[in-house]
C-alpha cells in the first residue's frame, strides 16, 4: 500500500517535469489522433512542442514522436492504454513508455529491452528492432532538444503494471 500511495505521488510529479510531460501529452495525443481520426488531437500536440521547444525543435521532435508512435501501433500485438491528454493520471503503458525513452537516454539497455518486450509483447525480431530503432530515435531526439527523462528502473514499472491490473483502473481509452 505504501508503494502504491508514492506511485500515485508520483504520477502527477511526472507533469511537472517538462521531458516527461511532452512525451506524455505526445504519446496521448498521437494515439487519440488515430483511434478518433481527428487532426484535433495532433494538433494539441503540435501547440505543446512548439510552446515548449520553439517551431524548429518542436516539428523535429514530434516528428520522432509520430514515427515512434506510429511504429509501437504497426507492431504491437497488444492493446496499448492510455489516458486523455488532459489528465493527470499515467497508465502503465504510458510509464513503460516513458521507461523504455529514458532507458536509451541513461544507457539501461536491460530496461530498454525489458520495457520495449512489456509495451509490444513482442520477443526479439523484425518488428521488435523496428520499435526499438524508432525508441533510440526518439529518445536521441529528446537528449537533443535537452529533454531527459527521469530514468525509470523496469522492476519498478512491472511492480506498477501489477498493482494496476489489481486495482481495476486501467483508461478507458484503448489502441
Amino acid at each position: 500500500m505504501v508503494f502504491h500511495m508514492r506511485f500515485e505521488r508520483s504520477q502527477h510529479d511526472l507533469f511537472a517535469r517538462p521531458a516527461e510531460r511532452l512525451v506524455l501529452t505526445g504519446l496521448r495525443c498521437w494515439m487519440a489522433g488515430y483511434e478518433h481520426g481527428d487532426i484535433q488531437c495532433w494538433e494539441t500536440a503540435w501547440r505543446q512542442y512548439s510552446s515548449a521547444l520553439g517551431t524548429r525543435d518542436g516539428r523535429l521532435l514530434l516528428s520522432e514522436l509520430q514515427y515512434w508512435v506510429r511504429v509501437l501501433r504497426d507492431v504491437s500485438v497488444r492493446q496499448i492504454s492510455f489516458y486523455p491528454h488532459c489528465c493527470r493520471h499515467v497508465s502503465a503503458d504510458e510509464c513503460i513508455g516513458l521507461s523504455l525513452l529514458a532507458g536509451y537516454q541513461h544507457q539501461d539497455l536491460p530496461t530498454v529491452r525489458g520495457a520495449a518486450h512489456r509495451l509490444t509483447g513482442l520477443n526479439p525480431g523484425s518488428a521488435f528492432d523496428l520499435f526499438v530503432d524508432a525508441s533510440s530515435s526518439f529518445a536521441a531526439a529528446l537528449s537533443q532538444a535537452n529533454q531527459i527523462l527521469l530514468p525509470v528502473p523496469l522492476h519498478l514499472i512491472e511492480h506498477a503494471a501489477t498493482l494496476e491490473g489489481r486495482s481495476g483502473t486501467a483508461p478507458n481509452m484503448k489502441h
